[in-house]
């Protein structure tokens, strides 16, 4: 990656790299940490495509329409976060997750690393897309889906915890937007049960908690126990592709 792109060894030296308020030092540990993670956790073909073009985890046709979840290096926004899940529907990304595998202690975690969600958004221009593809896949939203294969990603990695920078942190923040970006970070994961740390990262262990059935009301449990089980699908899909994967591990040179 240096070689073809020089600049790419310094990336964490960019204005607010991941999260507003990192010091350098945080920065570099969380850009040392990922890699030599990535490093010792894929076999070399898999990084080398995943790091250049992306892989797809999870591929779930219907109908006419082509749902896949892949995941890839992080382009254009290349200080938000590391690698991104992307879902795209015939083919177009319509909604997207970066993260990054960070130190537990810069997220004020107990455990010793956890995955960063750093970007959680939709694709501007894609709503009738995403729209076919909420009422396609058992009424789960696009976030849902792609928190569900990130844990998935957690789980094959033996990573324990899942963060996520609050909204007055996120690189793109704006105080004229600060109304959307509490709604999809913060209310969205104070409703998934995330825990919140003084300087208010988001954390949950892996798998998430879930809400009892007996609390959801009668006639809406139903749906509810399918979309469960249609988000623990993807989440043993994409963590089997990965440790599939890393049973054809090579020796790195």
């Amino acid at each position: 990656m240096v070689q073809s792109n020089p600049r790419f060894g310094f990336k964490f030296l960019t204005d607010n790299y991941l999260v507003r308020g990192f010091s350098t030092s945080e920065c570099a540990s969380c850009y040392l940490h990922h890699y030599k993670r990535l490093h010792s956790l894929l076999p070399d073909r898999l990084l080398r495509q995943i790091l250049q073009e992306e892989v797809t985890l999870h591929a779930i046709p219907d109908g006419s329409d082509r749902f896949a979840l892949t995941l890839g290096l992080s382009r254009p926004y290349d200080n938000e976060g590391e690698l991104t899940l992307r879902l795209r529907v015939d083919g177009d990304i319509v909604y997207v997750l970066s993260f990054t595998i960070v130190p537990g202690e810069v997220v004020e975690s107990t455990v010793s690393e956890a995955l960063l969600i750093t970007r959680l958004q939709g694709i501007k221009g894609c709503y009738q897309q995403i729209g076919i593809a909420i009422r396609a896949l058992h009424e789960v939203a696009p976030n849902r889906l792609l928190l569900s294969a990130l844990q998935g990603i957690a789980e094959a990695f033996g990573v324990r915890a899942i963060a996520a920078v609050p909204a007055c942190r996120q690189t793109s923040y704006k105080n004229a937007a600060a109304s959307a970006f509490k709604n999809e970070y913060d209310n969205l994961f104070s409703e998934l049960g995330f825990s919140m740390s003084a300087t208010g990262f988001f954390t949950s262990d892996v798998p998430f908690n879930q809400k009892p059935l007996t609390s959801i009301k009668r006639g809406h449990r139903l749906r509810a126990k399918k979309r469960r089980a249609f988000k623990h699908n993807i989440q043993l899909a994409c963590a089997r592709f990965i440790d599939n994967s890393a049973m054809d591990r090579e020796p790195l040179h």
